[in-house]
């Protein structure tokens, strides 16, 4: 009888590790894959971050267009209030408006939506969505997101469970037709 407890016990602890939802680190020298989708087009796209004391660089690249850089100073990743959305300029260095991120929410819309359920961000209001359920993987681990929803029920978002580096991992229904997902994170 021992042994079946034992049994069972390590059969539901092991399925609580399994359960387990995963937040990767992101730091100088992290890369992130994304698949961005618009229309019928499927491109693959790449950053790789490189941090200073006073801005994140992000080195891009989609294969047979090009590659370039995005400068975002820290106030941007603090309290941007939108998204970049202008398409990449291949060999250029843009540096972002401090009211602009790329590829992250800022740290204050991130504490509003944690904290408050709701944030403003790129001139839409979100409310942070019942439904919590993400398939979301990096591998075979699932990430910890929080999923966001336009008041208007229109736009999604999937942002990493980081105060830190609040990194969305997937759009849908997004600003211009244009959807992204994260593939990898390393």
């Amino acid at each position: 009888m021992k042994k079946i407890y034992g049994c069972l016990l390590l059969a539901l602890t092991g399925q609580a590790a399994l359960a387990q939802k995963f937040v990767p680190q992101i730091k100088s020298g992290t890369e992130m894959g994304y698949t961005i989708s618009l229309k019928d087009q499927a491109v693959a796209f790449s950053l790789t971050l490189s941090a200073t004391r006073d801005s994140l660089k992000m080195k891009w690249h989609v294969e047979d267009y090009g590659s370039g850089n995005y400068v975002m100073s820290t106030k941007s990743l603090q309290s941007g209030i939108g998204m970049h959305l202008e398409s990449p300029e291949p060999n250029a260095n843009i540096e972002l408006p401090e009211t602009e991120t790329l590829a992250f929410i800022s740290k204050d819309a991130f504490k509003d939506i944690t904290q408050k359920q709701e944030m403003e961000f790129g001139d839409v209001k979100y409310v942070l969505s019942k439904n919590q359920l993400s398939d979301i993987k990096i591998g075979n681990k699932q990430l910890d997101v929080i999923h966001a929803q336009a008041a208007n029920g229109k736009t999604e978002l999937w942002i990493l469970n980081n105060p830190d580096f609040p990194l969305i991992c997937k759009t849908k229904n997004g600003s211009e037709g244009v959807d992204l997902e994260i593939d990898y994170i390393k």
